[in-house]
């Protein structure tokens, strides 16, 4: 049940992915963590609020761009075909805070799907993801690309993710409150990203950053997850289990953020600067 919380108009994986490949939009992407941070600025785990993230976080979730989507949660909608499991935790927030975030939002625009990045652990059945990962790989194939994440983030390291891009760059930023960097890391976006596709996995950063490069015609993606739900789904994954060189934050158990020997000098070429 819900509590005076509508459903809302969100649009498919598929649909969602085919407008940013073929318009070349941006997009940001709204968690349960982004909500609460729009609602209050005490901070999450990774990202200590403020008042000046929650309210540019609210001004990119009611902003309407034409080269810009924003995404919110599948959940959101009437029709989804994620496990009971995630259905119960989601039902449970909106409950909770449901009718806080709906001030917020519009019931009558069509909503971008913020699972894109989260394709694989949380559906009830998988036939789909072969299509939605064929058409994720799509979207940086032969493209030049900028990858600005935190520093244990690694997308793409030990794993055949963007073996088809035309080119690929790394900035490394704080794995923690990475939007108190935030000008400086914007700064150096501007100079390296410039034609060029930019992959940002900076949780909430990364949510406000693609919004602001949209109105300077950067083609600039909120990213974050995707290189671990790959791994997941690579490793037949049940649940939220470590990734061998990443920082997993929904992870509870012991991890090692140690880069497999192979992989170490190849990523270590990709990267041109460190906040």
């Amino acid at each position: 049940m819900r509590k005076n919380f509508p459903f809302y108009k969100v649009a498919t994986l598929a649909e969602t992915i085919d407008e940013i490949r073929i318009h070349k939009k941006n997009i940001s992407r709204f968690g349960d963590g982004e909500f609460r941070l729009v609602l209050d600025a005490s901070g999450i785990g990774f990202q200590n609020g403020s008042l000046e993230m929650t309210d540019r976080l609210r001004e990119v979730l009611t902003s309407d761009l034409p080269n810009h989507l924003v995404a919110i949660p599948e959940t959101f909608s009437l029709k989804n075909n994620l496990n009971w499991r995630v259905k119960f935790w989601w039902l449970n927030f909106i409950n909770t805070i449901g009718v806080q975030i709906s001030q917020h939002l519009n019931p009558k625009k069509k909503y971008s799907n913020a699972f894109i990045t989260r394709f694989y652990l949380d559906y009830e059945t998988k036939k789909h993801i072969p299509v939605i990962l064929d058409k994720i790989k799509k979207v940086w194939e032969n493209e030049d690309v900028l990858i600005v994440e935190g520093e244990y983030s690694r997308l793409g390291v030990g794993n055949d993710l963007f073996d088809q891009v035309k080119s690929l760059q790394r900035i490394l930023c704080p794995a923690k409150d990475a939007f108190s960097m935030y000008h400086e890391i914007l700064a150096e976006v501007r100079i390296h990203g410039r034609n060029k596709l930019v992959l940002l996995a900076l949780g909430p950063t990364a949510t406000v950053m693609a919004f602001d490069l949209a109105k300077e015609n950067i083609w600039t993606l909120d990213i974050g997850h995707i290189d671990l739900e790959y791994m997941w789904y690579l490793q037949n994954a049940q649940e939220k289990i470590p990734v061998a060189g990443r920082l997993v934050n929904e992870a509870t158990k012991e991890q090692n953020v140690v880069i497999p020997e192979g992989e170490r000098m190849k990523y270590e070429r990709s990267i041109i600067k460190k906040m």
